[in-house]
């Protein structure tokens, strides 16, 4: 397969790896409430080749690659909306993400003493 098309066929499946819902995610109903995730995402993308001639040279390479991160969740309860950030200092959410991996650890602990 040449460059340029290998290329092309990684710019594509990017492309749909970065639908439109993965930005705004689809809402979730819970009851009367409507919870709509909303992301960050950031693209990467590389590609080289080489020559060819002398001895055949040859060469190609390409790359790429997606991070997808939730930074808020549109909240709407009747006529309120409200927008909560997921890193906002002093946010409820933001607090409870910072504090998730040592929660995560003292839960290992007990599981491993348990044992």
């Amino acid at each position: 397969m040449a460059v340029n098309e290998i290329i092309q066929t990684v710019l594509e499946q990017l492309r749909k790896i970065a639908d439109t819902e993965v930005h705004i995610g689809k809402p979730l109903q819970v009851g009367e409430t409507f919870v709509i995730p909303v992301s960050k995402i950031s693209l990467g993308f590389g590609a080289g080749g080489f020559g060819g001639d002398g001895d055949q040279k040859q060469g190609s390479g390409t790359g790429g690659g997606v991070s997808i991160e939730p930074v808020a969740f549109l909240v709407i309860r009747g006529e309120n909306a409200q927008l909560l950030h997921l890193n906002s200092p002093g946010s409820p959410m933001g607090k409870l993400l910072e504090i998730m991996p040592e929660v995560i650890e003292q839960v290992k602990d007990y599981m491993d003493r348990e044992e």
